[in-house]
């Protein structure tokens, strides 16, 4: 089932990300920074076949969008749920008219659309909706002062232009209301977590995976980890450098087995 949460979640682990001064050291957050734009977003699309050329050292903004889509579904799928109908989506003003061309462009905000701005009537920028309310939206953007920025704008600026609507599943596209920041302590709770290994495949392998991505631990194959809801030897592989942060020099935990004790340990660490 395709779902907002699934982009969201691959977005807000890349807020950070900083575009770089040439085409090294893509794959990291802070090295090579600079105002280049040379991304790991444009590498990826382009060896894909993403796109009708290489779209590295060209602003960025669509193509972080269309990345996150991309790592989320894959390219077949993300495409149609981005509703792109050919390889121009690199721009704004394409990737607008796609959504407006099959009627899903209004200015109705959801968590999971795909956010447009503009200056003098014409689309200069886009980003991806993470959380909405009565009053604001809030979004995550590529390109934003040369990296990957949470930002938060009124319903009424100006600047906002629109949203078009990906195609997820039915039940991912009901608004969801993104509440003011409250703090408060409340009761403890407890969270039931499978035991996860090689074989295991759904939608808890995909929330493993997404935090293996976000803490940048790699595959096998020396590559991010795709979320794609399978564990095999890349997850694992991932898993096992994750908990060699966790457990140092405890090689019997060291195992690749996403059990109890790596689950806890994990989360109490994101701290």
């Amino acid at each position: 089932m395709a779902t907002a949460a699934e982009v969201v979640n691959i977005a807000l682990a890349e807020v950070g990300y900083k575009e770089k001064a040439s085409n090294a050291n893509l794959d990291l957050k802070d090295a090579n920074a600079g105002s280049n734009n040379w991304t790991k977003y444009a590498r990826d699309l382009y060896q894909a076949g993403y796109y009708n050329g290489n779209k590295n050292g060209y602003a960025w903004c669509d193509v972080f969008v269309d990345w996150c889509f991309f790592k989320a579904f894959g390219k077949t799928e993300g495409q149609m749920i981005e509703c792109q109908t050919s390889t121009l989506g690199a721009d704004c003003s394409f990737s607008a008219s796609y959504y407006k061309a099959q009627k899903r462009y209004d200015k109705s905000p959801k968590v999971g659309d795909q956010v447009f701005f503009q200056q003098n009537g014409k689309l200069v920028h886009t980003g991806l909706v993470v959380g909405v309310t009565s009053s604001k939206i809030t979004c995550v953007e590529g390109n934003a002062s040369n990296q990957v920025k949470k930002t938060s704008y009124s319903l009424t600026n100006a600047y906002v232009a629109g949203f078009g609507h990906p195609k997820y599943d039915k039940e991912s596209t009901t608004p969801i209301v993104d509440p003011e920041p409250v703090v408060k302590v409340g009761k403890e709770f407890t969270v039931k977590i499978h035991e996860l290994s090689t074989g295991c495949k759904g939608p808890e392998v995909k929330n493993v995976q997404r935090i293996l991505f976000a803490r940048g631990c790699k595959g096998a194959d020396g590559k991010q980890i795709k979320v794609d809801g399978e564990y095999g030897a890349n997850t694992k592989a991932a898993v096992v450098k994750l908990q060699m942060q966790l457990f140092p020099g405890n090689t019997k935990e060291q195992d690749g087995v996403w059990g109890a004790k790596t689950a806890t340990a994990a989360f109490t660490s994101l701290n």
